[in-house]
Formats: C-alpha cells, sequence, structure tokens
C-alpha cells in the first residue's frame, strides 16, 4: 500500500475513533440530562398533586372526559390512588395505567422514580408518593408519569445526528489527509523521479529543487543534494584518476620502448655482424648497459609511485634534518662533475618522517639541477627554519622552468626540456612532491629573477 493511502488511512482512523468517543460521551451526557430533567419535572409534578390532596382533604373522583391513549400520546400523564379507587387522565388498553403493587409499597412520603411497564411494549417513566389525612381516615398514591417513547425519539434523533456526523468528519478527515499527504509526499517523489533518472542518464549533475521550508523534507532535500555532489566528485576523481592510470600505462610503455628498442637493436647488431670494430661493439655494450641502467631506474620509480598509488605510507620518526643536507650536498659534489653545489646554510632542525625517503627527496631536486645546469653552473642547498616549517632549498643557475610548466613539471613522464629526454625518467619529481606531501608538506617550484630556478620543500618542525 503506498504511503500516501497509510498516512490517509491512519489519520482518519484516528479522527474516527476520537469522533466516536467523542459522539459516546455526547450521547451519555445527553441521556442522563435528558432523564434527568423529566425525573425532575415528575417528581416535581407528583409533589404538587400530593399536596393539593392532602391540603383540600379529597380526591379526585372522575379523569378528562376523553382522556388520551398513552399507546400514541406522549403527555404527562396523573394518577392518584386511595384504596380500590383509581383515577388518571389517561389510558392503556382503555384502563388507567397499572401500578404493580411492588412499586407502591416502596414509595414513601418523599417519593421516588422508577420505570413500569403496564404493557410489555410500553414503558412509562413514573414518579410514585405516599400521601394520607389521617384525620379523615383518608390515605393513597400519586403517580405523574410519562411515556419513555418521547425520550427515546429525542435519544435516536441524537444518534443519528451523532452518527451522520462521525461519517461527514471521517470522510472530510480521509480528504484532509490525502490532500495533506500528498503535498507533504511530493518532494519525496521529487527525489524518487530524479534518482530514477540519474539511475538511468547517469548524469549526476541533475539536482532537487531547493524546499522553501526548513523542516524534514527540506533537510532531506539538502542531504540528497549534498549526496548527489559527493557522488559527482567521486566520479569525477575516479574518470580522472582512470584517465590518469591509462596515462601512466600508456607513458610508460613508451618510455621502456626506447630503451628496449635500443637495447635490442644494439643486441641484433652483436648477434648479426661479425665484421663490426672492436669499438664498436663496445659502444654497443655501453649502450646496452646505459639503457639497462636507464630502465632499472624507471622499472624502481614506477615500483615507488605504485606504493603511493595504493595507499602505502612511510614509516616515520623524528629526523634531523642537518645531517642529512649536509651528506647530500658533500656526495653531490663528486657526482656534478665541473658543476659547483654548495651548502648555504643548514640550521639545526628536526622533523617527523622518514630519513631514506627525505635523502632520497634531496637526491632528486639535485640531480634535477644538475641535470638543467650547464657546466661550470652552480647549484646551492639551504635548510632554514621559517614561520614554524622547515624549509630545504635547492637553487640553480640553469636555464629554469617554462612559462606556465610549474605545475605541470611535476607530473608523471612529464618534462619540459624535450632535448634533455633521455637523461631522466621523467618520475622524479612526481615522486619527490608524494614524499614531501607523505610528511604533511609540499614542494613547489619558482624561476629566479635572473637566471635558473629555485625548487622550495616545506615540512612541519617535530613538536617539542
Amino acid at each position: 500500500m503506498p504511503i500516501r493511502a497509510r498516512i490517509a488511512l491512519f489519520g482518519a482512523g484516528v479522527v474516527a475513533l476520537t469522533v466516536v468517543i467523542f459522539s459516546m460521551i455526547v450521547y451519555t451526557l445527553v441521556e442522563r440530562s435528558l432523564i434527568a430533567q423529566q425525573d425532575t419535572a415528575l417528581s416535581a409534578r407528583g409533589q404538587q398533586l400530593a399536596q393539593f390532596i392532602v391540603r383540600r382533604g379529597t380526591v379526585p373522583r372522575d379523569g378528562p372526559f376523553f382522556p388520551p391513549d398513552l399507546s400514541t400520546a406522549g403527555e404527562t400523564f396523573w394518577e392518584v390512588i386511595s384504596g380500590n379507587q383509581v383515577v388518571s387522565d389517561a389510558l392503556v388498553n382503555n384502563a388507567p395505567p397499572q401500578v404493580p403493587a411492588s412499586v407502591l409499597a416502596r414509595a414513601g412520603a418523599d417519593g421516588y422514580t422508577t420505570t413500569i411497564r403496564p404493557r410489555p411494549d410500553l414503558p412509562l417513566r413514573v414518579y410514585v408518593q405516599a400521601w394520607s389525612r389521617p384525620d379523615l381516615g383518608l390515605n393513597g398514591y400519586v403517580v405523574a408519569g410519562r411515556p419513555i417513547a418521547a425520550l427515546t425519539s429525542q435519544l435516536s434523533t441524537l444518534r443519528l445526528f451523532l452518527i451522520l456526523g462521525a461519517l461527514l468528519s471521517l470522510f472530510a478527515a480521509l480528504a484532509a489527509s490525502w490532500f495533506l499527504a500528498g503535498r507533504a509526499l511530493r518532494p519525496l517523489e521529487s527525489m524518487a523521479r530524479t534518482a530514477e533518472e540519474i539511475g538511468h542518464t547517469q548524469d549526476l549533475s541533475r539536482r532537487l529543487p531547493d524546499q522553501p521550508t526548513d523542516d524534514e523534507v527540506g533537510r532531506l532535500q539538502q542531504s540528497f543534494n549534498l549526496m548527489l555532489q559527493q557522488l559527482e566528485d567521486a566520479y569525477r576523481r575516479l574518470q580522472e584518476a582512470l584517465a590518469a592510470q591509462r596515462r601512466f600505462v600508456a607513458d610508460a610503455s613508451h618510455e621502456l620502448r626506447t630503451p628496449l628498442t635500443t637495447i635490442r637493436g644494439n643486441i641484433g647488431l652483436l648477434l648479426k655482424r661479425d665484421d663490426i670494430t672492436s669499438e664498436d661493439r663496445s659502444a654497443a655494450l655501453q649502450d646496452i648497459a646505459g639503457e639497462s641502467e636507464r630502465m632499472s631506474r624507471m622499472v624502481q620509480d614506477l615500483l615507488t609511485l605504485a606504493r603511493a598509488d595504493a595507499g602505502q605510507h612511510l614509516d616515520k620518526a623524528p629526523v634531523e634534518l642537518q645531517p642529512i643536507v649536509r651528506d647530500v650536498s658533500r656526495q653531490a659534489q663528486a657526482v656534478a662533475g665541473d658543476r659547483e653545489v654548495k651548502l648555504d646554510g643548514a640550521d639545526d632542525i628536526t622533523v617527523v618522517g622518514n630519513a631514506d625517503a627525505i635523502k632520497q627527496l634531496l637526491w632528486i631536486l639535485v640531480d634535477n639541477a644538475v641535470k638543467h645546469t650547464d657546466r661550470g653552473g652552480h647549484i646551492e642547498m639551504g635548510l632554514q627554519r621559517e614561520d614554524g616549517v622547515a624549509c630545504l632549498r635547492v637553487r640553480d643557475d640553469g636555464t629554469g622552468i617554462p612559462a606556465g610548466d610549474a605545475e605541470k613539471i611535476f607530473e608523471r613522464f612529464y618534462q619540459a626540456d624535450t632535448s634533455r629526454s633521455g637523461l631522466g625518467t621523467g618520475l622524479g619529481l612526481a615522486i619527490a612532491r608524494w614524499i614531501a606531501e607523505e610528511h604533511g608538506g609540499r614542494v613547489n617550484a619558482i624561476n629566479n629573477p635572473d637566471r635558473g630556478a629555485t625548487f622550495k620543500v616545506e615540512l612541519p618542525v617535530a613538536k617539542s
């Protein structure tokens, strides 16, 4: 059963139950009130008649000439009983209404009200009171009564009115509940349609219209739109990751194809020709060794980035940066050839990190500076504390960074200088950025005002 129908039925049921209880209470109160009013009127009439008889000392001898029949009339009647004489102003079956002896026996000077049935289908409500005139030797009973049919008719009319009112209230409550439930559930139906359309079209940019009210439905609409936004962002990130993965695989295949082609070509040359000179043989072997080493470095770098993509993290501990910077600076002098590597200050700073990874990061930046600095160039390294972070700098006076490539150079396999594409794998700076981010820091590059570029690494300082 739809939610709207269930809400409408529940609302109508609650109203129906309330109306039924209210009608029962009203009917009971009205019934008691009418009976009490009738009993009071009968009591007053009977007392007046008893007082009249006692005061006059006489008993009526005859009733009216044409007394009404209580079977069809609903008026109040009186009856006086004295010995064997019964006088009444109404008849039942052409005789005064017969009051049972047991009722008369219970009547006293104060009188009381009860119901009698002179005929099974004719109940009468009567007030019975005893009277006496001992001085005259007179005594008897006065009876004031009225057929209950009149009261029953009034109560039947009231019952009919209450039943009709209850039915009208039930239908009105059902219609109102159906209408209100429809208005309340309209945003939910819109959400359901939107969700179905998104499922069919896979268009995560769709949104539900804003609700003007700050109620449960409005908050649900906001939560639904927020969920759609998060799904859209996650889907976009997934698409970007898949695209990056495809580019990564394509670039890796391309980069690996070059050294493999060189190796295969040189091996083919060595296998097919016996007349090559020793110089050519030596050159071919050197090319094979060089390309093999380059391919080995590339595979190692790919493994490092694969671990990063898999969410693996570095083991960290307190690390002093000054010894690492001094070691890398000293060792770089031996591999920089005729380029000068100088350490321009190294503060005593401790960070929480991985010593091997930080050393690898520095070597990547130094190696990059060496590759892009001409013979006789200068490379400076430095370590300073700035605004609560450790700043590692590697500055060179080489060719600098092409305009617009300051961020692209940190992408995998991106090489700004295509003429130097054979000098590296194109993965080093991407690894450097991952290492910096693993330490909660960052790395960026800017061109120097005069010549060359400066790479700056910022790492959080360990709390003392």
